[in-house]
C-alpha cells in the first residue's frame, strides 16, 4: 500500500467516510434550507385560501404563546397528580374537561402578550440558520402577502374569505368525530405529563 493511502477496512478510511458523510449532510442542509422555508410560506398560504386569511393569522398569534399552552397542561398534570387524578375514574372526570380548560385558557390571553414576542423577533432578528421562518415574518407576509402577479382573483395580500365552509351542524359533527381521542389522549397527558 502506497504511503498515506488508507485500505478499505482501517480505521483512517472510516473517519474519512464520516467526514465525507457529514460533509455531504452540510451540504445538502444548505441547499434545502431555502426552499424548506418558502414550503412554510406556501403552505400558510394554502391554510389561508382553505380556512381565510384571518384564521391563518390567528393560528400563527396562537403559535407565538404556544409556551403558555405547555405551561398550563403541566399546571394541569401537576393538580392532577397532587389530588390523585392521574388514573382511574377521577382522571376520566379531569380529562373531559382538559380541552376546554386549555382553550379558556388560550383565549384569555391578550394580545399585548401576543404582541411582545412579536416584537422581542423583530428586535433580536432571526438566524440564518434556522429551519423555519420565525411566526412573526410568516403573519407578516400574510397580511402583507409577498409579491407576486395579481391574478383573477385579487392582490396579493388582500383579506381571503375562506373557501372551504361549512354550515352548523357539519361543524358540530367534525367537531363530535375526535371525542374519544381526544379523551384519550387527554388520559394521557395527565397520566405521562408533556415534554417542550
Amino acid at each position: 500500500m502506497p504511503d498515506g493511502a488508507c485500505a478499505a477496512s482501517s480505521p483512517c478510511s472510516e473517519g474519512s467516510d464520516a467526514w465525507l458523510i457529514e460533509g455531504v449532510l452540510f451540504l445538502l442542509d444548505r441547499l434545502t434550507m431555502r426552499a424548506s422555508r418558502r414550503v412554510e410560506y406556501l403552505a400558510d398560504r394554502a391554510s389561508a385560501r382553505a380556512g381565510s386569511t384571518a384564521a391563518a393569522v390567528g393560528l400563527l398569534n396562537r403559535r407565538l404563546v404556544a409556551d403558555s399552552a405547555l405551561t398550563t397542561l403541566q399546571r394541569e398534570v401537576n393538580d392532577a397528580a397532587r389530588s390523585g387524578a392521574r388514573t382511574g375514574s377521577r382522571a376520566g372526570d379531569r380529562a373531559n374537561g382538559l380541552w376546554e380548560r386549555l382553550t379558556a385558557h388560550m383565549e384569555s390571553i391578550p394580545e399585548r402578550e401576543h404582541e411582545r414576542p412579536r416584537r422581542a423577533g423583530a428586535l433580536r432578528g432571526h438566524n440564518i440558520d434556522e429551519t423555519h421562518p420565525p411566526a412573526r415574518l410568516r403573519r407578516d407576509c400574510l397580511l402583507v402577502g409577498a409579491p407576486r402577479p395579481v391574478t383573477v382573483a385579487g392582490r396579493a395580500g388582500a383579506p381571503r374569505p375562506a373557501t372551504v365552509t361549512g354550515d352548523e351542524d357539519r361543524a358540530r359533527g367534525v367537531a363530535a368525530e375526535p371525542t374519544e381521542a381526544r379523551r384519550e389522549v387527554a388520559r394521557r397527558i395527565l397520566r405521562d405529563g408533556v415534554t417542550g
